[in-house]
């Protein structure tokens, strides 16, 4: 029992520490002393760049751009740190160097098609934005850094949505995108490579899924248009019946209504209505 606890500490301090740039699990042996055989091979070397001066000098010198770092290895063991930029000498029988480009880098993620948490199978697109932090680690702890992220984040995006369901997927694929980022990010941690971003393009549906759901839109606008017509005639029904109410109270209010009408209906139809009355209207406007 103690020596599980342990172990479940040490886990959870491991899993606390810092992003580290890179982890040494290849440890490199740039302080070990040189052999005999290697210090007769650096001699010699000197030796032929001297006796073939100054033309020695242009097999000599290399220029490092500034996105660039050179890692060097002399008789296959690495030297110490990243040379670059601008001009680097070498001993060219004897050492050789391989560029790391340090700019962000862009795959565009395959296609994959998956299986959502709800059953659900959709193809998803994605990019990946990513720039190396350690040159070294990027060398010498991995055989091919691009590659291998590419493959992490493919199955890393795999992982991820396949744990979601089609509504998670659809309302946060921001959040989604930072969740697969941070996860590629600690898998490459130990190659030194930094995640800048992972960015979901599109995420496509079935045809009969597309189908569906349109349907299901197109039911929940009529329903919605249904139930602001309801709406529209209760309201309706209350306005008529507080003029009903006011018409009853006041019975010339009734025939001004009728003249309104009929003057609407003369306006719009072009047509001269004669409407009959009774002279008795006109008492009130009678001259004594």
């Amino acid at each position: 029992m103690g020596d599980k606890k342990i172990d479940s500490e040490m886990n959870l301090e491991a899993s606390a520490e810092p992003r580290k740039t890179g982890r040494k699990y290849i440890q490199p042996n740039e302080n070990r002393k040189n052999t005999t055989f290697e210090n007769i091979a650096i001699l010699l070397s000197w030796i032929v760049v001297i006796l073939m001066f100054p033309l020695s000098i242009f097999f000599c010198f290399t220029t490092i751009p500034e996105f660039k770092r050179a890692i060097f290895f002399r008789l296959g063991r690495v030297r110490k740190g990243a040379a670059g930029p601008g001009l680097v000498w070498y001993l060219p029988c004897i050492d050789s160097y391989a560029l790391v480009d340090l700019r962000t880098r862009v795959e565009v993620i395959p296609t994959q098609e998956m299986i959502t948490r709800d059953s659900v199978t959709i193809s998803v697109d994605a990019v990946l934005f990513y720039y190396i932090t350690g040159s070294l680690h990027a060398t010498i702890q991995i055989s091919n850094v691009h590659e291998s992220t590419l493959f992490i984040a493919q199955t890393t995006l795999r992982n991820v949505v396949g744990g979601k369901t089609l509504h998670e997927l659809l309302t946060s694929r921001e959040s989604l995108s930072h969740e697969i980022g941070i996860a590629v990010d600690r898998a490459t941690e130990k190659w030194g490579v930094r995640i800048e971003r992972v960015a979901l393009k599109d995420i496509n549906l079935p045809e009969i899924l597309h189908r569906t759901m349109a349907a299901e839109a197109e039911a929940l606008r009529e329903a919605r248009a249904k139930i602001i017509s309801a709406e529209g005639e209760v309201l309706a029904s209350q306005a008529l019946k507080e003029a009903s109410d006011v018409m009853a109270k006041n019975k010339i209010t009734l025939q001004l209504r009728h003249l309104q009408i009929l003057t609407s209906i003369a306006h719009e139809r072009m047509v001269t209505i004669y409407y009959p009355f009774p002279l008795e209207i006109l008492t009130p406007f009678e001259t004594r």
